[in-house]
Formats: C-alpha cells, sequence, structure tokens
C-alpha cells in the first residue's frame, strides 16, 4: 500500500504546473543568443568613441627631413640610444645622461626647414612633464646659429605627448636639438621618442 501511495505522489509532481513547484507561471523564457566575435587582426577603437588623436598638437604634413637620417649625442641612458629619436616609432626613445644633452641630425643635404617637433610616447603612463629645449642649425657641421632660443616646453597625454617648435624659414644640413631640464622625477635626463624635422 506504501509503495502505491509513493508512487502516486510520484506521478502528481511530475504533471503539476510550474507554478505548484515555486516559480511563476508568468516569469519570461531564458533565451540564449550566441554572437560571434568580429574577427580582427589588431586591437580597434569602436566608432562611438572619439579619436583621442583629435586633440593631438598637428604636425606639419610635409618631408620628415630627420627620418633614418645619421644621428649623434652624447652619453645616453642605459639602451636608450641617439637612433632611436628617429626610427620612426614612438614605442622607443632616447635618454641622456645628465644634462645639457645635444642630440644632433645630419640632414645630408641642404634642406629649407621651419619646424622641430618632440615626441615622447602617446601613452598615458608618460606622466606630464615639461622640458627646456633649443633648436641651432648649421651648413657644415661645425658652425651653428640658434633659431630658437631655450624654452620650457609642456609634454602631455592629453595632447599626444608632442611639441612643436616653429622658427623662421631656413636653410640647414644639420639640426642641433638641445635639452637643458627635464622636470620627470624619473631620469637625471632628456627624453624624446622622435625628433622630426620639417
Amino acid at each position: 500500500m506504501n509503495r502505491i501511495c509513493c508512487l502516486i505522489c510520484a506521478l502528481m509532481l511530475l504533471a503539476a504546473p510550474l507554478g505548484a513547484l515555486g516559480e511563476s507561471a508568468g516569469d519570461p523564457e531564458t533565451i540564449v543568443t550566441i554572437v560571434r566575435t568580429p574577427e580582427q587582426a589588431q586591437a580597434e577603437r569602436p566608432p562611438c568613441f572619439p579619436d583621442p588623436a583629435d586633440d593631438y598638437i598637428p604636425l606639419p604634413e610635409t618631408e620628415n627631413f630627420a627620418l633614418g637620417k645619421p644621428v649623434h649625442s652624447g652619453a645616453h641612458t642605459d639602451v636608450y640610444v641617439d637612433k632611436n629619436v628617429n626610427d620612426g616609432k614612438t614605442d622607443t626613445y632616447w635618454e641622456s645622461k645628465g644634462f645639457p644633452a645635444e642630440i644632433t641630425f645630419d640632414l645630408q643635404g641642404a634642406f629649407t626647414v621651419s619646424t622641430v617637433a618632440v615626441c615622447l610616447n602617446p601613452s598615458s603612463i608618460w606622466e606630464p612633464r615639461i622640458q627646456e629645449i633649443a633648436v641651432e642649425i648649421s651648413q657644415d657641421g661645425e658652425n651653428y646659429i640658434q633659431v630658437s632660443p631655450a624654452g620650457k616646453y609642456q609634454f602631455d597625454a592629453a595632447t599626444g605627448n608632442r611639441v612643436r617648435i616653429d622658427f623662421e624659414a631656413v636653410q640647414a644640413c644639420f639640426v642641433k636639438v638641445i635639452f637643458t631640464l627635464n622636470s620627470s622625477s624619473r631620469t637625471g635626463g632628456a627624453q624624446a621618442a622622435e625628433i622630426c624635422v620639417y
């Protein structure tokens, strides 16, 4: 008799509506949608997010005469050698050992120049800093004239971590950039990821 009662109870539970088991009959059905991840070779910024480069300090859209040209500086820190400043990449950089720090470009020809841009890595992990910079030019690599006196320039990731130094157009075969200060507490020398001459 007990076995028959147990069997009847089990059948009643199986036949009972969901509401009788503690669930609301009005609860919506759960639907799972599977979405494929987009195929991409590199990280991409969704179009709904603003492009941070919109706020970068603009650079001339002309030829960078310093790119890939012979470059020379004094003592540098660790692996942060002078050739890093004109390799076309901002993820490599030059760091001098102390001040004043001079870095000179042989443009391998005479060019009319009017702008020098100094860039750091644009990543926000490079905190804002001030560097004091002057620019000199030469026709023979021996005698230099100053075209931009030492000035303090603010580097900030919000504006691309770059500064633009404009001066009167002049013919130059060699360009020397002189650093005399860096406010960053992480280094005792000058820093530049790219130096461009336009």
